[in-house]
């Protein structure tokens, strides 16, 4: 437990925020920066305050975006030329994150909240459990039921993955609203990651609890249904994961990557899924992987210009990578049905955008004169220069030729962070934060048996969401 961040004085940044006072803002976060080594709780702690205010669900994701990815900053080498005191790096990041929470703090600060009685485990009867309740309470849109039994587990003194697994097993064959239901629930818990959970989990509960019911007036596409059909039947459950003693051959996944970017129908993708995990046995974690990667890959065809499509698929990513993070975060075989709902929103994506009439874009080449020599330090100082300046070929040479080298990319992206972090986030709703995490999670978790399988997608939609967005000219400045 970092015990020193719990006991931080927060007043003076939440006073700031609230009122919208940029200045007293960045001299507040200033402060408790040279106070702490653990800026992820810090911003843990806002999310804490921020979840009681926060009905849309923007804010607290985002907040989650800067606490994971501040965490990357731990890995920069001492600097070369910057000027920017060592424990200010994560200013950018935490400003950003702050003012964007603005009005949600503003809601949930000094709130009481009001927690439903919990519906234990114990009060289902002999035949239910508490799995096959909340399923049945997220598809009758019944919110209460699901905060009920949430807090049920809570109360019942439940491992923090048994909360996990429940919550991703009750929507893994659903999908609304672009898939926020599963990208916010795998968010808030890594708030709670930030603040080491505890009694903090109710927060957390409560908000996300609203979020999770397939709602009647929902948007859930044709080919989600069809995800569904196709997992409820027996002989595609995937279940005897559970029992199988081989080692995974994870170098299989890529058939799966090569039926997500062709033309195939939802079946076809889902049966294609079940194969991949069944029969040539490869892990559902470097399944996740493959599909994620066809994701990032579609990202990068289009322009930051076409805002409506570019968004629409930035969020196959965020939910694709979310997926994958579920995959590495819980072992259960309830949450592997989201293989099926994630390949096959990927593989819709890919399908409605090669038929809009909207233009995609060729990935631009790298340039051929990478700056910053061969020094970790200095590559990564002229790479944020290079995002600063928006040239996205040079920030693609530089990067390449900093992992060609066999730098740490931890310490890459930790820089690109610190660059997202200098794109207002109040004027593109936190976008730009969410994918460079998505990005960096997916990236760094690439498996090993893959190595042969460039997985720069992720870098290059990492930056080009950088170099596309409205750059802060408060920000940049520190």
């Amino acid at each position: 437990m970092a015990q020193v961040e719990m006991r931080v004085d927060l007043s003076n940044v939440l006073s700031a925020a609230i009122e919208g006072n940029t200045e007293q803002l960045i001299a507040s976060v200033r402060d408790i920066l040279h106070d702490t080594n653990s800026p992820d709780v810090l911003l843990g702690r806002l999310g804490m305050i921020t979840v009681h205010g926060d009905s849309d669900g923007h804010p607290a994701a985002v907040l989650a975006a800067a606490a994971m990815l501040s965490r990357l900053i731990h890995f920069l080498p001492e600097p070369v030329d910057s000027t920017v005191p060592v424990k200010e790096r994560a200013l950018p990041l935490f400003f950003q994150a702050a003012r964007l929470a603005r009005t949600a703090l503003r809601a949930g600060a000094g709130v009481e909240p009001n927690y439903p009685e919990p519906l234990f485990p114990s009060d289902l009867g002999e035949n239910t459990t508490v799995g096959e309740a909340l399923r049945k309470a997220v598809h009758s849109n019944d919110v209460l039921a699901v905060e009920r039994l949430l807090f049920g587990l809570y109360g019942t003194g439940a491992d923090y993955r048994t909360m996990e697994v429940r919550a991703f097993e009750a929507v893994a064959d659903t999908f609304q609203h672009g898939g926020h239901p599963l990208i916010f629930a795998v968010r808030g818990f890594q708030l709670l990651d930030a603040v080491e959970w505890g009694d903090r989990v109710p927060n957390i509960l409560h908000w996300l609890a609203p979020h999770l019911p397939l709602q009647s007036s929902s948007d859930e596409p044709a080919w989600a249904r069809t995800v569904r059909d196709f997992a409820s039947k027996p002989e595609n459950s995937m279940k005897s994961v559970r029992t199988r003693l081989s080692t995974p051959k994870d170098e299989n996944a890529l058939e799966l990557y090569k039926l997500v970017n062709s033309t195939s129908d939802t079946i076809q993708v889902c049966q294609g899924v079940y194969n991949t995990v069944i029969k040539s046995e490869t892990s559902p974690v470097a399944t996740a992987a493959v599909i994620a990667l066809s994701a990032a890959e579609l990202l990068c065809t289009l322009d930051n210009a076409e805002h409506e499509q570019y968004i629409k698929a930035a969020h196959g990513l965020l939910f694709a990578s979310a997926v994958h993070q579920v995959m590495r975060r819980v072992q259960d075989v309830e949450a592997l049905p989201l293989l099926y709902t994630s390949a096959a929103y990927v593989s819709a994506l890919r399908q409605e955008i090669a038929s809009s009439p909207l233009k995609q874009t060729e990935p631009t080449a790298a340039g051929t004169i990478p700056g910053g020599g061969f020094i970790a330090s200095s590559q990564l100082e002229t790479l944020q220069e290079q995002l600063k300046n928006k040239d996205f070929a040079g920030a693609l040479a530089t990067s390449q030729r900093y992992l060609k080298v066999g730098h740490d990319p931890r310490a890459l992206f930790g820089a690109i962070a610190i660059a997202a972090g200098h794109i207002d986030a109040t004027r593109d709703q936190g976008h730009t934060l969410q994918i460079v995490q998505a990005a960096a999670e997916s990236y760094m978790a690439w498996p090993k048996a893959l190595a042969t399988t460039s997985a720069d997608a992720f870098l290059h939609v990492a930056l080009r969401a950088i170099v596309g967005g409205p750059l802060d000219e408060i920000s940049v400045r520190f």
